[in-house]
């Protein structure tokens, strides 16, 4: 039954190349005449993009260890977390722990909707899988 679900609902998937086009809203930006930021304007956005390699090695690391201890190790997705989200969670009536790696967090924000449902888990899955295989962890 489960890979009828995953085959069924991987038909219509956006392209995981879309995450390198997607851009989420960022804040608004005045520039001086040469180009110069002045000052960011946001009403609920304050985003501003950058390298990786612009970011210190301590904060990716301290990220990578609160947010998906596994990140280096797991295939873009945690069968733990898919186990307590859908057995654990349902006993007890409500959500425990987050369990969605850094992959699965990312295809759900830029490629997928945040809605709480099991079709949207198994494209975040079969989305997430493909990710992992496609573009390396330190991009």
């Amino acid at each position: 039954m489960m890979v009828f679900l995953f085959f069924w609902y991987s038909r219509d998937l956006p392209e995981p190349g879309k995450l390198i086009e997607a851009q989420a809203a960022n804040s608004t930006r005045i520039y001086d005449r040469n180009d110069i930021p002045l000052y960011s304007v946001y009403e609920n956005i304050n985003r501003t993009y950058v390298k990786l390699d612009q970011i210190p090695k301590d904060l990716q690391q301290a990220t990578i260890a609160t947010e998906d201890k596994n990140f280096y190790k797991n295939e873009g997705f945690s069968i733990t977390g898919y186990i307590r989200g859908l057995l654990i969670d349902p006993i007890l009536r409500r959500r425990v722990t987050g369990g969605s790696t850094i992959t699965q967090q990312l295809v759900k924000n830029v490629l997928l909707s945040s809605e709480r449902t099991l079709p949207r888990k198994i494209k975040e899955l079969v989305l997430s899988i493909q990710v992992d295989k496609r573009y390396s962890k330190d991009y």
